[in-house]
């Protein structure tokens, strides 16, 4: 990355109109594009949900709730049964509510007589009633909006609609109303807040949700409709009542509370969303918002640590860890700033100003250097792996020479048969399909993040773990070998195919400590892996060829992969090693003319346990299975009079 230096000062007005620009674009976007907007409205619905006051019974405010239960008591489920609701409204006037809201709307006759009786209890109320109204603009159909308008009153009305946001359906706001047959008609909460004299809001205003954290109480006392008969006539004595349903599958929203709670709490009945509003017109409480030009300043603020991050003299993980500190900081703060009564700012375009401030100085400042890198990647990656251009890129001390310990994976492959076919093949021939089997090989060793160590002849070796660390080093490893082994078989069927006598491609892979770095002359070296376990994969390799397998995986690498099925071969003893080792083999969707694992595995303990089952135990997986060549080994070796699960190799 290019610093800032003596030159650098005369970049600094072209780094602070980047500022500016990328912050101004954020908070634009943030405003106007759905994309953007969205996430930002996502973000601050995680603030509000955990940053809101925790919610607290409001005292002037309750609930008669319609539920499955009201429902099953009643002749049919829709429209609500009217006389059970004049019944409620009695029930009410009774009682002394001091006013009543019903968020149910009446777009239909049903019984006649019902609908008179409703009507009369309407009539008759005594306290201030809202009915909820629609009209076309809500999806009612012209009879149904002609039935709404002659069943309530003008006086009565109050529109049910919910301010919910277009591009998400999240309920942000409180509805204040809007024109119907020429006159102001409020919603259903403004409208109830007039009649008990608290300000009805003629423009939207942010909804101030609370909390349902750490076991309060509800923040509504709630009832169930077909109870209210029952219940104190005290408990809604100069109280105002919202009637509405609350039912699993209808009329549900979401608010801002969705973002951690995903029930009632989060998507609310539309009754609990008309009370919150009206709780908040009754307090008197609206919610105050940044400006534009306080969101402007402070994403001005994060673009400049962005560009003053991408200028100053630090490796690149150090700006990284501090621009991703900052931005850490800055959402902590934004968050807790909502619990301290500070107006809600804008969360992501900031954090988005930064970064992207930081990319775009870092390229405003860094072309030339950049261009200069990739002539180097491109020259050196024909010579050397290209994770190990990408170590010396970031890191050029490590052109010397050394080597450090490192706990890798070493995967060795060899192809059988090479001799005999290289004798029958002109040589243009025979390096032309070489070429394209390691080409193969190769870029199934990069796909899977690993190193690729040498060629000898049709064999490479490969370590994963290194020059990068890689936690997942051993299951990358057999990962690798079983694709490349796909890809092998793949490749000689082609050639088989068009009378090429190709042979089989054996893998070995063992896990354990090397010394991994560059080792050779001053001049010439090779960026390689040394020790014990290479030389144990490239054993665990050969062992193949006794087996009749096509990979060997020993434990220590198996271990790591709690992923895949694995059969155990057996304990074998390497030449030239004193301690066993346990091989195994992967089971892969290749492996379709193979024991099942559990059936092979039973087989293996009677073997391991050298019971005289063992053999007739693998005979009869090979007759099952005729064409496993494991089975066959351990049935061959049983039939000689071995036992046990111990193996020695001779070979190398």
């Amino acid at each position: 990355m290019v610093t800032a230096s003596a030159a650098g000062r005369r970049r600094w007005p072209g780094l602070l109109c980047i500022a500016g620009i990328v912050a101004i674009l954020c908070v634009l976007a943030a405003q106007f594009l759905p994309f953007a907007r969205a996430v930002e409205n996502r973000v601050a619905d995680l603030r509000t949900a955990l940053r809101a006051p925790v919610a607290t019974p409001h005292p002037d405010i309750v609930i008669l709730e319609i539920t499955e239960e009201t429902l099953a008591d009643l002749p049919y489920r829709s429209p609500i049964d009217r006389g059970f609701l004049a019944g409620l409204l009695d029930k009410l006037s009774a009682a002394g509510a001091r006013a009543v809201g019903l968020d149910i709307l009446f777009d239909r006759p049903t019984e006649p007589a019902k609908d008179r009786r409703l009507t009369a209890a309407i009539a008759a109320f005594p306290a201030p009633l809202v009915i909820a109204f629609a009209d076309g603009r809500q999806g009612l159909t012209p009879d149904q909006a002609r039935y709404a308008s002659d069943y309530v009153a003008p006086a009565l009305r109050g529109f049910a609609t919910l301010l919910a946001d277009p591009e998400d359906s999240t309920v942000r706001a409180i509805f204040p109303g809007y024109e119907s047959d020429g006159r102001w008609v409020p919603g259903l909460a403004a409208a109830l807040a007039a009649h008990v004299g608290a300000p009805a809001p003629r423009r939207s205003i942010p909804l101030a949700w609370r909390n349902p954290t750490d076991g309060a109480a509800p923040r509504f006392p709630a009832f169930p409709a077909h109870a209210a008969a029952l219940l104190p006539d005290a408990w809604f004595a100069g109280q105002v009542v919202l009637i509405g349903a609350n039912l699993p599958e209808g009329d549900r929203h979401r608010t801002p509370l969705a973002a951690i709670y995903d029930d009632a709490r989060g998507h609310m009945a539309g009754v609990h969303i008309h009370a919150h509003a009206l709780a908040q017109l009754l307090d008197g409480e609206e919610p105050a918002a940044a400006s534009v030009v306080q969101n402007y300043l402070i994403a001005i603020a994060m673009a400049a640590i962005g560009v003053v991050l991408a200028a100053i003299d630090l490796a690149l993980i150090a700006k990284v860890t501090a621009g991703v500190t900052a931005v850490l900081a800055f959402v902590v703060v934004g968050f807790a700033a909502h619990g301290w009564g500070v107006p809600p700012i804008q969360i992501v375009a900031p954090c988005v100003a930064l970064g992207t401030a930081f990319g775009v100085a870092s390229a405003y400042l860094g072309r030339r250097y950049r261009q200069q890198q990739r002539f180097i990647r491109q020259a050196f990656a024909h010579y050397v792996p290209p994770s190990v251009v990408e170590s010396l890129r970031t890191d050029p001390s490590r052109l010397r020479l050394g080597g450090e310990r490192r706990m890798i994976a070493m995967l060795f492959t060899d192809l059988t048969d090479f001799t005999t076919m290289s004798e029958t093949l002109d040589p243009a021939t025979l390096m032309a399909l070489v070429n394209d089997y390691l080409d193969g090989m190769c870029r199934v060793v990069l796909d899977h993040g690993g190193t690729i160590d040498k060629f000898v002849g049709d064999a490479v070796a490969a370590f994963f773990g290194a020059p990068e660390e890689q936690a997942d080093y051993a299951a990358r490893a057999v990962a690798c070998a079983i694709e490349l082994d796909r890809f092998a078989t793949a490749f000689a069927a082609r050639q088989r195919s068009q009378g090429i006598a190709w042979g089989r491609t054996r893998i070995g892979i063992h896990a354990g400590p090397a010394v991994v770095g560059n080792v050779g002359g001053a001049n010439r070296f090779d960026y390689t892996a040394v020790g014990d376990t290479a030389n144990t994969a490239s054993r665990m390799e050969s062992a193949n060829k006794a087996f009749g397998t096509r990979i060997c995986v020993s434990a220590a690498a198996a271990a790591q992969c709690p992923n895949l099925a694995f059969r155990p071969i057996g304990e074998i003893t390497l030449k030239g090693k004193q301690t066993e080792i346990e091989a195994l083999q992967p089971y892969t969707d290749a492996d379709d003319g193979c024991a099942a694992p559990d059936a092979y595995r039973a087989a293996y303990l009677l073997l391991r346990a050298a019971a005289p089952e063992a053999e007739t135990a693998f005979a009869n997986l090979a007759a099952d299975w005729p064409d496993d060549p494991l089975v066959a080994f351990h049935l061959a070796r049983l039939r000689d009079g071995e036992t046990g699960a111990r193996l020695e190799l001779d070979q190398k």
